[in-house]
């Protein structure tokens, strides 16, 4: 599932304003009887800045025909309800789009520029951007036009010369059309177009400025309506879902509790439906993405906090007014951005961090190797790790400080890693191993001697898991996008990375280096198990039927998978380190972002029964570890915990616990 939030604001709505003059007519924009060459039966292109709008001649003075504005702040909704019933009363009079169209004849287009914003419009790239309401305007007295709207341009012409008949005759909707295409085009990247895509539109009113003004006059439900309505109109595929917060939309608290109790469920028994069908890999099927154009502080801070723990995508429109003062739309003028990639903490090439990262970046990738090569070797699967199968590695890196100024301070490398032998008993976790290990190791070890803890998370691929997958290390791994995943190993990058393992930080004076683990490294090449391609089952697209409020979803129809299935082959003995480098490999070209495949509905029985083997990556402390780390920060503030984005450890995290 797809999910597409966007809160709606006074900027999501602009009327076109037109002198109804009978002379004028001819003039107007009217409806098209022929398609364009998408055939999309819809309304002429609404011209932009690099064409000549409807004028006349009045005593040598050019009067525009047509004009841009909004409702005033507390006549929003008012315009909106006669915006909303014109719209209605058309659709019923207009025929139904044929099956070959894919735009209804009421919807108003717009040339969009797709590169610089400089570059004149292609009428190839069209897209609506409102209704065209030219066949039946919704008239209005030049007093109403005055007093219940803000202008964008010429009033003092429109006030002296516009006489007569007055009316809206269009209405457009700058920033949906913006989003709605946008996030198309970001589905369709993710291999996700074939998913079950809903858009939550977010209304609500604030407090009128002054008394005698009509509580709900500034709401944006009615907006919502006409937006969905649009979205209806521009995508039949897209489900919209309406949720509206009432008043005070400028208090903090009062959009902390809409968020929790109203928003938050309704997306919650999305997830619900995921985790019954998929179990868990639920995640790997459930996307936010976040709309980040207008609106109060206290509502997008509300939003964002409220869905944080899906760890969402955003969508930020940075231009808001294009279209107001340009009459043109950009799709340059939205941004998307990761999760990952907005944190505060963004996930950054090791060659880019200090020396002391560095330095605990490649013990860790020399613990790795150590330990894959022996992992058949002992028991691990056995005995140690038999009960989750899920090694956890950690390194922890102190430095002891010089205890003259002659001599120079002293970095100690500490390994360790996590141990399930009795399940009521508890785990051992690696963290909280390589801590006690180090301070067995030293005594005098002080909390403000310890910099910094890498932890990596692996699998094991050992004898019980199955027989019916093997894959060898002469077997070539061969993935539907291997070829935008695969990242070619930067050979000079990894030469100066390894040339720091044998140096002393360079940023610091030159330590002494102490590592309480050997660094001799086992390069035999034996058979490796490794995961193998992504299967692609092609059966029908999804469907979902929405009952009242979105609350509880009726499945009709089966949908399509693209399942991942996990390797259930046995290996045995050594595994090289090409295991790692070709089972994890992520794209660096596109953000982080797990694939969505299409069964949302329905997952078949082997799928249920797969056991994957993700990439558990990047792996934060449990809760336990996490209270040991604290502590330790309360003494030494700049201790840092290293994640990976992945098992290859070419990318890592650096965060800090306060």
């Amino acid at each position: 599932m797809e999910f597409l939030v966007h809160n709606i604001s006074h900027s999501d709505l602009v009327v076109e304003l037109s002198w109804l003059h009978p002379d004028n007519k001819d003039l107007l924009v009217i409806p098209s009887t022929s398609s364009n060459s998408n055939s999309h039966a819809t309304t002429d292109p609404l011209p932009s800045t690099h064409e000549a709008r409807a004028s006349v001649d009045i005593d040598g003075i050019s009067v525009p025909l047509s004009i841009l504005a909004r409702p005033k702040y507390s006549l929003f909704q008012q315009t909106s309800r006669r915006i909303l019933d014109r719209v209605q009363q058309l659709q019923l009079e207009q025929p139904r789009a044929s099956s070959s169209s894919s735009w209804s004849s009421l919807l108003h287009t717009c040339n969009v520029t797709r590169d610089k914003r400089s570059t004149p419009c292609n009428a190839d790239t069209q897209l609506p951007i409102g209704f065209n309401l030219a066949a039946a305007p919704i008239e209005l007295s030049k007093s109403e036009l005055l007093r219940d709207f803000q202008l964008r341009t010429e009033g003092d012409r429109v006030e002296r010369y516009w006489d007569g008949r007055v009316g809206i005759t269009a209405v457009y909707f700058p920033l949906v059309a913006l989003l709605l295409p946008k996030w198309l085009q970001v589905l369709t990247e993710f291999q996700s177009e074939t998913s079950r895509r809903l858009v939550y539109l977010i209304s609500g009113a604030g407090i009128p400025r002054h008394v005698e003004h009509v509580g709900s006059g500034n709401s944006t439900e009615v907006t919502a309506q006409l937006l969905a309505l649009f979205v209806h109109e521009y995508d039949r595929h897209v489900t919209v879902i309406q949720v509206h917060s009432g008043s005070n939309i400028f208090r903090f608290d009062d959009n902390v509790q809409f968020m929790t109790r109203e928003l938050r469920p309704l997306l919650e028994a999305h997830r619900e439906t995921l985790v019954d069908r998929c179990g868990e890999t639920w995640k790997a099927h459930f996307h936010v993405t976040i709309a980040y154009a207008d609106g109060p502080p206290a509502r997008l801070s509300a939003l964002n906090a409220s869905l944080r723990i899906y760890r969402p995508s955003y969508l930020h429109v940075w231009q808001l007014k294009t279209f107001w003062h340009e009459w043109k739309v950009s799709l340059m003028d939205v941004d998307f951005h990761s999760f990952e990639n907005i944190e505060a903490s963004p996930l950054v090439a090791p060659s880019k961090a200090d020396a002391l990262t560095q330095r605990i970046v490649v013990e860790m990738k020399t613990f790795r190797d150590q330990f894959l090569a022996a992992e058949g070797q002992g028991e691990l699967a056995s005995f140690w790790l038999r009960k989750s199968r899920k090694p956890v590695l950690a390194v922890l890196l102190i430095e002891k400080a010089a205890s003259s100024s002659n001599e120079s301070p002293t970095v100690v490398v500490q390994r360790g890693m996590n141990c399930e032998v009795s399940m009521p008993t508890g785990s051992l976790c690696a963290e909280r191993n390589a801590i006690g290990s180090a301070l067995a190791s030293d005594p005098t070890l002080t909390r403000r001697a310890l910099k910094m803890i890498a932890v990596l998370g692996l699998n094991l691929a050992g004898e019980d898991i199955g027989s019916s997958n093997i894959v060898t290390s002469s077997t070539p791994l061969v993935s539907t996008d291997q070829s935008e995943e695969r990242v070619q190993e930067d050979s000079e990058a990894e030469e100066e990375l390894s040339r720091v393992s044998t140096r002393a930080t360079s940023t610091l004076v030159e330590p002494t280096l102490v590592s309480s683990q050997s660094r001799s490294k086992t390069t035999a090449d034996v058979d490796v198990a490794v995961e193998p391609d992504r299967m692609q089952r092609i059966v029908s697209s999804p469907r979902l039927s929405e009952d009242k409020g979105a609350k509880g979803l009726i499945l009709s129809d089966e949908c399509g998978q693209l399942c991942s299935r996990a390797s259930e082959g046995c290996g045995h003995g050594k595994r090289s380190r090409e295991h790692v480098d070709d089972v994890t490999s992520r794209s660096l070209t596109k953000p982080k972002r797990p694939r969505t495949f299409s069964c949302d509905e329905w997952i078949s029985d082997s799928m249920r029964g797969a056991r994957a083997l993700p990439d558990r990556n990047p792996l934060a402390p449990c809760g336990a570890c996490k209270e040991w780390l604290v502590k330790i920060a309360e003494a030494n503030p700049s201790f840092r915990v290293i994640t990976f984005d992945n098992a290859r450890c070419r990318h890592v995290y650096i965060n800090q616990i306060i």
